[in-house]
């Protein structure tokens, strides 16, 4: 099936190439409009309702809540005209995502426009009984979303589906337990684990690498779940046939169903997304700054405005000192956004500081080598706190904590998240260090 990013369409055009349609849905007034079976769903049957003509035994559940922005957005052509959808967990759903060790992400919530319209479609056809594609690949680059998204549905498929198994992985560690697998003689038992399971994620497929052997098992492995109608969900940076370590023979396999692609945020998303997460810090901007900021006047400064980038903006601007009473010109954020940024070392100076302290080490202890429990321990929490309080990228972090790669970050933040878990201790410590770095 060809990828939904092959098609050129205008940028107020529905992307279902994927999907046969016979003109795009309308995204009027009436909410959030996408395709189910070549018609657009009516105002009645937006995503995770039901309608007379179409019911379902099963509601997917995970609430799409569509937000108004104001009529002078409108004027100036935002491409949902004037909508935005957000994919969160429903009430009362726990804030828990089912895998344990998936990083914290900037928002609890999918916020999206227009530009990516696809993703509320992927996900209702997800969680119907019988979903018409299969697999699903989400695709785009690094703050789109991806991990998010599939972290969301791993979650909300858990709840519907206790009694049955879950498989999330990522690439790097289906290739290592693969390796494992054959080293050990117990590749029946692998392959067991995933084709009884009714869920299959695989976040960032593509550091699989170029292992053959790993990339046929997969293979092997997609095909017996596909047959058995058991669901798959894949990311990548790229489309499948564009991702230059898959193999031909897997790239066709994952092109089969629906492939997703995530764009960053367009203006009327940008607006909700910034507002969201001012909220969770307590940051207060005054609204002009905000509109300037999500409009495309200022992408130049902030290209490519992703989630990251507008956590780092934001973080920027709560240092300036703004009059509320003032006019705010465009070029006085230019001026803001494009000082040189001598803030951002200081606060992961102050976060390992801190935890260090906490755990009665030495701040060299966590910027070192030593591979000690206590101290790995420790350096994983400030890791953690530094991506999750800071917008500090990866490799930023790495570099502060001993010139470390990107990879090892990440595996310290996932495994600082599954030891909030499982060990009360540490979830104290982090509750505890939070509160003294973001006091109110």
């Amino acid at each position: 099936m060809q990828s939904a990013s092959k098609r050129q369409q205008p940028a107020h055009e529905h992307r279902c190439s994927t999907m046969p349609c016979e003109a795009p849905p309308s995204l009027g007034k009436t909410g959030l409009a996408v395709m189910r079976e070549n018609r657009p769903i009516t105002a009645g049957e937006r995503v995770g309702h039901t309608s007379s003509r179409h019911k379902r035994k099963k509601d997917y559940n995970l609430r799409l809540v569509l937000g108004s922005v104001s009529s002078a957005e409108s004027q100036r052509g935002s491409q949902m005209v004037g909508r935005v959808f957000s994919i969160k967990f429903a009430t009362g759903d726990t804030t828990r995502c089912a895998w344990k060790n998936a990083p914290v992400p900037a928002l609890s919530e999918y916020i999206g426009g227009a530009e990516n319209s696809l993703v509320p479609v992927a996900l209702e056809n997800v969680f119907q009984e019988q979903p018409k594609f299969n697999p699903i690949v989400f695709f785009g680059p690094t703050g789109t979303g991806k991990s998010l998204l599939v972290q969301l549905i791993a979650t909300r498929w858990k709840r519907d589906n206790r009694a049955a198994r879950m498989v999330l992985t990522t690439g790097a560690d289906f290739a290592r337990e693969y390796a494992h697998a054959v080293e050990t003689d117990s590749v029946a038992d692998l392959r067991l684990k995933y084709r009884r399971a009714g869920l299959v994620v695989i976040d960032d497929l593509h550091e699989i690498g170029e292992k053959t052997s790993a990339q046929n098992e997969l293979g092997r492995t997609l095909d017996d779940l596909l047959v058995r109608h058991q669901r798959v969900i894949v990311t990548l940076p790229q489309p499948p046939t564009d991702t230059a370590v898959l193999s031909p023979t897997l790239a066709s396999r994952l092109s089969a169903g629906l492939t997703v692609p995530l764009h960053p945020p367009g203006p009327a998303a940008r607006r909700l997304i910034l507002r969201s997460l001012a909220s969770a810090r307590s940051i207060s901007l005054p609204d002009r700054v905000v509109d300037l900021v999500a409009s495309d006047a200022l992408t130049d400064v902030l290209k490519p405005a992703t989630v990251p980038r507008l956590l780092h903006t934001l973080l920027r601007l709560e240092q300036f000192p703004f009059n509320r009473h003032a006019s705010i010109s465009e070029h006085d954020l230019r001026r803001c956004l494009q000082a040189p940024d001598d803030n951002q070392e200081p606060q992961l100076q102050s976060i390992t500081k801190r935890v260090s302290k906490y755990f009665r080490l030495k701040s060299t202890d966590l910027r070192g080598k030593t591979r000690q429990q206590r101290v790995v321990r420790a350096r994983g929490v400030a890791m953690f706190l530094a991506r999750q309080l800071t917008a500090s990228s990866l490799e930023t972090v790495g570099r502060h904590f001993g010139n470390r790669d990107h990879t090892t970050v990440l595996h310290a933040c996932r495994k600082t998240e599954s030891l909030i878990e499982e060990d009360p201790s540490i979830r104290q410590a982090v509750e505890d260090l939070r509160t003294e770095l973001t006091p109110d």
